[in-house]
């Protein structure tokens, strides 16, 4: 109850701040709306917007624990700063530094995500990660973002995004020959994923725009695709 209360504590005074950004950006005024995120940044969070572009997810989410736990609320209410800092960059103009915010959002919250195992704020993560995406570019997204947006969408019963983030991941991987074991480790894990969504229902699959035959089709394909990889390296060996 006390950890509820806090929770949507923290998001009210969020949300007033994001109705004051909006008021700015209706105004045209970008340098106010973002000075406005920087102060709530700073009272909210003890955090600006450099320095939190400046440090990794995983530095950042420990700034954002407490007794080794993260505060949910933190990440949840510096997931919607990110968003709307990135919304008013785009709506202004500033391509780059809106996919920035929304790379650092999507990442932030997709790894925190995963660090809820009971999914209690399952559908308060969602539509913060949906607003990300909106602003994230897939080509300037890092990998290790896309990889965890492959396992997010099959929790989401989003099989054919699942599907699609999985193969450009693969692409990516396998244009750089330093990235060569992660590209078998995901490969492995695509192949694992298709055998997972054999037993699914074909209703389930359906609703996330995937039929059985897809899944047949993709898990071959992966399976040819780490023969023929071995067949390589076997004949460099020799």
């Amino acid at each position: 109850m006390y950890r509820r209360d806090y929770l949507m504590r923290l998001i009210e005074q969020t949300t007033e701040v994001l109705h004051k950004v909006m008021f700015a950006r209706k105004n045209q005024s970008l340098q106010e709306a973002l000075e406005l995120l920087n102060q709530a940044m700073r009272q909210l969070l003890g955090l600006n917007s450099r320095l939190i572009h400046a440090l990794s997810t995983k530095d950042l989410l420990a700034l954002l624990s407490k007794d080794g736990h993260v505060d949910q609320g933190k990440v949840l209410a510096l997931g919607d700063m990110l968003n709307a800092r990135g919304a008013a960059q785009k709506e202004s103009g500033h391509a780059a530094a809106a996919i920035k915010d929304g790379l650092k959002a999507l990442d932030l919250l997709l790894t925190a995500r995963e660090m809820d195992p009971r999914d209690e704020l399952g559908g308060m993560f969602k539509e913060r990660i949906d607003a990300a995406l909106a602003l994230a570019n897939r080509a300037s997204m890092p990998t290790d973002t896309m990889h965890k947006l492959v396992f997010y969408y099959e929790d989401c019963g989003q099989y054919a995004k699942s599907e699609d983030v999985l193969f450009h991941l693969l692409d990516e991987l396998n244009e750089d020959e330093h990235l060569r074991e992660e590209w078998i480790t995901v490969l492995d894990e695509g192949i694992r994923m298709y055998e997972r969504w054999r037993s699914v229902e074909e209703e389930r699959l359906a609703a996330g725009n995937l039929s059985k035959t897809e899944v047949e089709d993709g898990l071959e394909e992966l399976k040819n695709i780490k023969i023929k990889h071995a067949t390589i390296r076997k004949n460099l060996n020799e």
